[in-house]
């Protein structure tokens, strides 16, 4: 069941009924508590910003045996994802009801989630993590770090031109993704830049299309090289994915048909690149590697991950991706 716009966050407590495991971030929780005064909340804190498996595992032990009627999830895509890794962990039946409170990872409609294992990247992927019910309230992001926004933007939008042109593409995938690639043309830069309500609600929205595509078709090769560049240089993760989308586009263009996002978008192909560097530019997100401290390409390469690359429309060599990485 999905709840989707602002002050969506009032359908909450018809939701829930009994105990509540509630899996959030420090600061927050006072604002969770006040839609639900009556309710007996259990909360967690305890998680980094990529959820880790012994985090995970410590939540399985803090709570083994204890018995919820229902687990919320209530923050951003690591949030969301912690709390789908630990009910898929502990076997638990319990209905999710996941609350975003970024507009970009799109984590609340998907049935995967990232964990690291040992310090590597793994991606569960599996019908049962997909939450039960979603949120979307937009006045939850309004107010966000401008940085943390333009990353989320960013995420949600290369996720949905990604999906867009993916092998795994369907029909269905295709309509989020042209809905989600609309709208994030058309609010992403206000929705950065202020605290617009109809801009914040739309790219929260746009956000949620997007997830819902990527359920469907998976990313492809800019998500592909992201991990690396988060891991070992700290970029934030749609910050990462960014980096490489416009060169992306250059690649995949003689592979697949991608005239319906140029029309969205009002572009040629000429001007792909320079479309992307001024957004880029107009939400505060630096898209110049060496300027990011970012200078052993080579690494980022031979790090890739294989299954999204798989998904691309263009099989890549190497000399390609390093490509996806320059100026």
């Amino acid at each position: 069941m999905e709840f989707i716009g602002r002050n969506a966050i009032q359908n909450l407590s018809d939701l829930i009924d009994g105990k509540v495991l509630l899996f959030t971030q420090d600061g927050i929780y006072n604002l969770f508590k006040e839609k639900l005064p009556r309710k007996q909340v259990v909360l967690y804190t305890r998680m980094s910003e990529n959820p880790k498996r012994e985090e995970i595992q410590l939540a399985q032990n803090l709570f083994n045996g204890e018995f919820f009627d229902i687990i919320v999830a209530f923050g951003g895509g690591s949030v969301i994802d912690f709390a789908k890794a630990f009910r898929f962990y502990d076997n638990r039946e319990v209905h999710l009801i996941a609350i975003p409170t970024t507009a970009g990872t799109g984590s609340q409609a998907t049935q995967f989630a990232v964990v690291y294992v040992n310090g590597v990247k793994t991606s569960l992927d599996n019908p049962i993590i997909k939450p039960n019910h979603v949120i979307v309230d937009s006045q939850f992001v309004e107010n966000a770090p401008r940085y943390l926004k333009a990353c989320c933007a960013m995420d949600a939008y290369c996720q949905a031109i990604e999906s867009f042109w993916a092998k795994k593409s369907t029909q269905e995938s295709q309509k989020y993704a042209l809905e989600a690639i609309q709208l994030c043309h058309d609010f992403l830069n206000k929705a950065v830049n202020t605290s617009d309500p109809e801009a914040n609600e739309k790219m929260a929205l746009a956000a949620h299309l997007a997830g819902k595509a990527i359920n469907i078709s998976r990313t492809t090769a800019a998500h592909a090289l992201s991990y690396k560049i988060t891991s070992k240089y700290g970029i934030p993760h749609g910050h990462a994915v960014a980096l490489s989308i416009a060169n992306l586009f250059l690649q995949n263009m003689d592979y697949c048909d991608i005239k319906p996002i140029l029309k969205i978008l009002q572009i040629s192909e000429e001007n792909i690149k320079r479309y992307f560097h001024i957004l880029m530019q107009t939400i505060g997100l630096e898209d110049n590697l060496e300027k990011l401290g970012i200078f052993d390409l080579e690494e980022i390469v031979d790090n890739i991950n294989l299954d999204r690359l798989s998904n691309n429309p263009k099989k890549l060599d190497r000399d390609d991706l390093l490509k996806l990485l320059s100026k």
